[in-house]
């Protein structure tokens, strides 16, 4: 039973490593935003092209936040390695 404790304490931290994702990307969200509305501002003329590319990379860092919360929800709530684990032990 002392490996089901060190398995259920990796898989805490794991999720914190994911948990610390969703923070990381808040980040660079913010720096997606500032470097966008800098560049609008020097090329008014190339304003709908920047939006463009500004709101693809803000999907893209937000599809990660999530991924990361998602894999933190599933290491808490329904980890795979403590089935796999109790059925070594049956």
């Amino acid at each position: 039973m002392e490996t089901l404790g060190l398995i259920i304490s990796v898989a805490h931290i794991a999720a914190a490593i994911c948990l610390l994702n969703g923070l990381l990307t808040t980040f660079g969200q913010a720096k997606i935003a500032s470097q966008a509305i800098e560049s609008m501002a020097r090329q008014p003329e190339a304003a709908d092209n920047i939006r463009t590319s500004m709101f693809i990379g803000l999907a893209m860092a937000e599809t990660s936040g999530i991924y990361g919360l998602l894999i933190a929800i599933i290491m808490l709530f329904a980890n795979p390695l403590i089935n796999t684990f109790v059925n070594l032990l049956t």
